[in-house]
């Protein structure tokens, strides 16, 4: 159905050795599908939370193109089960992501809520989904930040242009109209 390794590798996701990406994948998906965080999930006889951890940490992982990958799948899957009438739609959302006690995280801004017309310090969640009516499915994200000076509150940190990081830093600071 979604060829989860494939996903994986083309994500560059991978490990050169020991237990296989996909396996430890299914366990972090069925931790979260039970409620658990990694530190309370049942541990695998085969690798240690630490494993998932450093997993996790990759900084090579490119997230956003993971989510669209499987994102794509699914939607394909999903849609043999759906009836033909039923109106599909791309919807985007700027949610807010408060961070009122935090100090020295990364590219932490003022960011202004619409709703309570006050700024508050945090980020902003882009993201755009899939859905048919009944069924919602993130197609990709992106967590904003603030482009002027004056109001971003945490550090910045300097990476190569050429990184991953690098560049979601730089998308992070970018209109939101303008974030591809």
């Amino acid at each position: 159905m979604v060829q989860l390794p494939d996903v994986l590798r083309r994500a560059n996701i991978h490990k050169t050795r020991g237990i296989q990406v996909p396996v430890l994948f299914e366990w972090l998906i069925t931790t979260i599908f039970t409620r658990y965080s990694i530190f309370r999930a049942e541990s695998d006889p085969h690798f240690t939370k630490k494993t998932a951890r450093n997993c996790l940490n990759n900084r090579h992982t490119n997230w956003q193109r993971l989510v669209i990958l499987l994102a794509v799948r699914l939607i394909q899957y999903v849609k043999h089960f759906t009836d033909t009438r039923r109106a599909q739609a791309l919807i985007l959302d700027d949610s807010l992501f408060k961070r009122e006690f935090s100090r020295k995280t990364e590219l932490l801004a003022r960011v202004f809520d619409h709703n309570h017309q006050r700024y508050y310090h945090g980020f902003r969640t882009l993201t755009l989904g899939w859905s048919d009516g009944n069924t919602f499915l993130p197609v990709d994200f992106a967590l904003m930040s603030s482009g002027k000076a004056k109001n971003q509150l945490g550090p910045i940190n300097q990476f190569d242009p050429r990184t991953l990081a690098a560049q979601r830093r730089a998308q992070a600071k970018r209109k939101m109209n303008e974030v591809p």
